[in-house]
């Protein structure tokens, strides 16, 4: 099977652009969790001071009308921080999903010929 000169090119370009694409997503997300992660200690050291109830297992077993805005914002950014892990997957994934876009003209020509 001969690979044209375009297939190749068409999938370098796909590969670049999926690269870079995840090492911008994937830097903007871990510097993202950092913030997140200083202001749910912020927001858990705020909630300490008013003395009110800052277990996030207690919390999410209350209702939201029971909840101070401290409390609820407390929930919001424990459920952004914990997943981190399922972002940088679904980032790994839109890599493998170009590289795919890639490669589709060399599978194509490849199927064509036989």
């Amino acid at each position: 099977m001969q690979i044209k000169n375009s297939s190749k090119q068409f999938f370098w370009l796909f590969f670049i652009i999926g690269f870079f694409l995840c090492l911008f997503l994937s830097a903007n997300e871990f510097f993202s969790h950092q913030l997140f992660s200083k202001e749910l200690n912020h927001q858990i050291e705020l909630c300490l001071d008013a003395e009110r109830e800052c277990n996030v297992e207690v919390l999410m077993n209350l209702s939201t009308e029971q909840l101070h805005h401290n409390q609820k914002r407390i929930l919001e950014l424990k459920e952004v921080v914990d997943n981190y892990g399922k972002s940088l997957s679904t980032i790994f994934i839109i890599f493998i999903i170009f590289v795919i876009i890639g490669l589709l003209p060399i599978l194509w020509g490849g199927l064509s010929r036989d």
